[in-house]
């Protein structure tokens, strides 16, 4: 048993911050949150351990996560019927996910295989680190977003189609299923039918839906059909997102890399000395119109009472995997507060994986998944990049050298 005395403890509920606060944790759970003094005089025999300075705060949660994304690496090829290769790249994102304080994440789409095997490493303890949430294969139509790499993708089409990769993808262990109704392009790849089919199906089952959803047709659709969190949403309007709230879907804005894509975009092109062809263009012209309805909607979505969760979705090969910092310094731009975005990546995130008895606050019984920065998060998001030490059920899994 140990008395972590943090000074601050920010609890992740979007309001409580403990000045003087400790922590106390035995084995894998919390058994005490509350002043130091107090936690001192209840557990006298506890072995103590300052981090003054560093604010304790819950672990966080990406809930938009492809840990084993090859599609855009140079030796894409080589790799891409590799599932060998595929779980060492992997497992070096996951490392990294843990790096910046991530504790639990979900990933929303990823190579037949990979799922089954992080798993199994979980299970018999090969692998020690972020919580592992897997929708296992997306589900799209004939040619839609996402076919570009079939291994991590199972095409449906109609109804009864949809139904069988739902249950295809369960059997193979989704813990969530993931549909893709829309690319770049304003319009739903999937009909009203197909989309009311995966959800309706994914209920029955007892699991939920995520859906990538950027366009106001798809995010509409998805919507209406009642899946559990729309992923993107760019184009949510302030009308659709009252739709949404009351009906109890979350939001996974990932508004970061949507915001630096355009930018990124045009950067790879001018790089390749190449003029940019009418796809490119389209693609940065989307981007750029997505920042436009962030900028326009997102505040007025939160306040309409969308939960709002933090999720990276990297897939280019040279950017950090899970930049859930920079998530968390953009939704403050787009209007939050930090405590506001600290609850977006803890509590809001356990809540939405119905998990909230399990992680994502500094609560007696839960998990003692946790984090420590340097610097004070409430006042300055920034100081989330300052992570200092990662527990995981009570184990220090990642601590700064410096």
């Amino acid at each position: 048993m140990k008395i972590i005395q943090a000074g601050r403890l920010v609890t992740g509920d979007g309001k409580t911050v403990i000045e003087g606060g400790a922590l106390v944790v035995e084995g894998a759970r919390i058994v005490f949150v509350g002043s130091a003094a107090e936690a001192n005089k209840r557990y006298p025999r506890a072995r103590v351990e300052a981090r003054e300075g560093c604010p304790l705060m819950p672990g966080l949660v990406d809930m938009h996560v492809h840990a084993g994304h090859w599609e855009r690496r140079p030796d894409a090829k080589a790799i891409e019927n590799n599932l060998g290769h595929i779980t060492l790249i992997a497992l070096k994102n996951l490392k990294d996910a843990l790096s910046v304080g991530i504790t639990t994440i979900r990933a929303v789409g990823e190579p037949y295989g990979l799922g089954q095997a992080l798993r199994a490493g979980y299970l018999k303890g090969i692998i020690k680190g972020t919580r592992y949430i897997t929708c296992e294969r997306a589900i799209g139509i004939t040619g839609g977003h996402g076919h570009g790499a079939p291994n991590h993708y199972i095409t449906a089409d109609g109804p009864w189609e949809v139904r069988r990769a739902v249950r295809q993808n369960i059997m193979d262990g989704a813990q969530w299923i993931k549909a893709m109704a829309s690319h770049r392009t304003h319009y739903c790849e999937y009909t009203q039918e197909e989309l009311d089919a995966i959800a309706e199906e994914t209920h029955k089952f007892g699991k939920k839906c995520c859906v990538h959803a950027a366009t106001i047709p798809a995010a509409a659709m998805a919507i209406k059909a009642g899946f559990d969190s729309i992923e993107h949403g760019a184009f949510i309007t302030p009308e659709l997102s009252k739709q949404a709230a009351e009906r109890g879907i979350a939001w996974v804005p990932t508004a970061y890399v949507y915001m630096k894509a355009a930018a990124y975009l045009e950067d790879m092109v001018a790089k390749s000395g190449q003029v940019p062809d009418a796809a490119q263009l389209r693609e940065i012209a989307y981007f750029m119109e997505s920042i436009e309805s962030y900028r326009k909607n997102f505040l007025a979505n939160y306040r309409n009472g969308m939960t709002v969760c933090t999720g990276t979705d990297i897939v280019f090969p040279d950017w950090h995997i899970t930049p859930i910092a920079e998530e968390m310094a953009t939704l403050c731009e787009l209007g939050l507060t930090p405590i506001q975005a600290i609850q977006c990546a803890t509590q809001n995130g356990a809540k939405v994986l119905d998990a909230e008895g399990e992680f994502g606050t500094l609560k007696e019984g839960l998990c003692a998944d946790l984090l420590l920065v340097r610097g004070d998060p409430t006042k300055d998001i920034g100081a989330m990049k300052n992570v200092r030490e990662v527990y995981r059920e009570g184990e220090v899994l990642f601590r700064a050298e410096d």
